[in-house]
């Protein structure tokens, strides 16, 4: 958590630390942008499809929306940001984006921010990619049905639920900037996701 407190410091981004930690970012989020946002979205049709379907079939229709919203953009979204991030960018993030030449302080600081950041980034578009997905599967392309999606969505997203989506994206992204080692990493985010669950039920 050194890491994360030092990024987390106004005094220690000199211009080569900043020119270092904007590089990481627009490095990181070139590579991984394109390839997490089409898997998110292919992984949202199909989910999208299954659940509309099926409560379609059992004559819950009125339900399907509001569960696929919460599946997806609360749920399963963020954890696929950070683990799309941990798993394909990872260390070498640091390495690839962030000149050595700069000196060890700008080459760490800017594999840590350029993580953080990157996990809120795919994790905000694909929760947007997978509303646009949901409303067409079941509204088709049509604006009569913008009324009562826009009602679904304030249902699902009361502000208890936002608090949750925002601190659990906010610790996922720590998480993933700060932390070594896949078996821990994968501990701690679902530990995260578990107590995160627990409080949104209670």
């Amino acid at each position: 958590m050194l890491e994360l407190a030092a990024a987390l410091s106004p005094s220690i981004y000199t211009a080569d630390v900043r020119d270092a930690v904007a590089n990481g970012i627009c490095s990181a989020t070139a590579r991984a942008a394109p390839r997490f946002l089409a898997l998110a979205g292919l992984l949202s049709l199909v989910i999208v499809h299954i659940v509309v379907v099926t409560a379609h079939s059992y004559g819950l229709s009125q339900f399907a929306l509001s569960t696929v919203i919460r599946v997806l953009v609360v749920e399963l979204l963020p954890l696929s940001a950070a683990l799309f991030v941990s798993l394909r960018l990872g260390a070498d993030t640091a390495g690839t984006t962030a000149d050595p030449t700069r000196g060890p302080c700008a080459h760490n600081l800017a594999g840590v921010v350029s993580r953080f950041v990157l996990v809120i980034l795919l994790t905000t578009p694909s929760g947007a990619i997978a509303l646009i997905l949901a409303y067409l599967s079941v509204y088709g392309f049509t604006p009569w049905g913008l009324s009562a999606f826009t009602r679904t969505i304030g249902h699902v997203f009361d502000p208890l639920v936002l608090m949750a989506l925002a601190l659990k994206t906010l610790l996922f992204a720590a998480s993933v900037a700060t932390l070594s080692g896949t078996a821990r990493l994968f501990g701690l985010l679902i530990a995260i996701e578990t107590l995160m669950l627990v409080a949104e039920f209670f």
